[in-house]
């Protein structure tokens, strides 16, 4: 993972390299969301000073990346300093325009923390939470049997939370080069562990122990 200021464009919005255009109007949507003055998960993240700067790149990188000439010329600085593969934007101008994926939305209209809340009394979810809590790491895996178990939708938790679909996703598969940087992971598994209504500092380091053994090098 990393800090917010060592990321390139496309990482600051979690794009691909060969994102088209829609993709990149709806990861800058997402981002101003997240990071935003209003945003419930970050608020208490950043001073205004901080937020600026960070509004101020993710502003940066969208403008840079919705202008074709501007974002050519970037990917050129991006190859000659190394950071990409040239044959990744050979394979883009190669590539069909594919159909956006449509913004996760929720397939139920209730009051979530309702259904949470009276779901975690029944005795399976009772002992999947016991279990998860007892363990000293805590895997995207176990999050996912939880929310599953739950039957809450990502959906459901991006509507509350704005934290996207597939940074959610990322977290649920443990991919580690996917999620974002150490102090935005704490604050969206936080988040993601008061939806589901168990311990969000318990399940904060659970996961960050997870990530630390998965990022040690295999013993040869």
């Amino acid at each position: 993972m990393k800090t917010f200021e060592n990321q390139n464009y496309y990482e600051i919005l979690k794009l691909p390299f060969d994102a088209d255009a829609s993709a990149i109007q709806r990861a800058y949507r997402e981002a101003l969301e997240i990071y935003g003055e209003n945003s419930l998960v970050t608020y208490e993240l950043f001073s205004d000073e901080q937020r600026g700067d960070l509004l101020q790149a993710i502003d940066e990188a969208y403008h840079t990346l919705a202008d074709e000439s501007k974002r050519a010329a970037y990917n050129q600085m991006l190859v000659h300093a190394g950071l990409a593969d040239p044959s990744i934007f050979a394979r883009k101008a190669e590539k069909p325009a594919a159909a956006a994926p449509a913004r996760p939305a929720p397939v139920k209209h209730r009051d979530l923390q309702a259904w949470v809340k009276q779901k975690s009394k029944e005795e399976e979810i009772r002992q999947l939470t016991a279990e998860i809590l007892g363990k000293d790491i805590i895997a995207g895996s176990d999050l996912k049997r939880l929310r599953e178990a739950l039957e809450v939708e990502i959906g459901e938790i991006y509507e509350i939370t704005r934290i996207s679909a597939s940074t959610i996703r990322s977290i649920e598969a443990n991919q580690v080069n996917d999620l974002p940087a150490e102090v935005f992971l704490k604050s969206f598994l936080k988040s993601l562990a008061q939806i589901l209504q168990i311990d969000p500092q318990r399940t904060a380091e659970g996961y960050l122990k997870y990530l630390a053994l998965a990022k040690r090098p295999a013993k040869k």
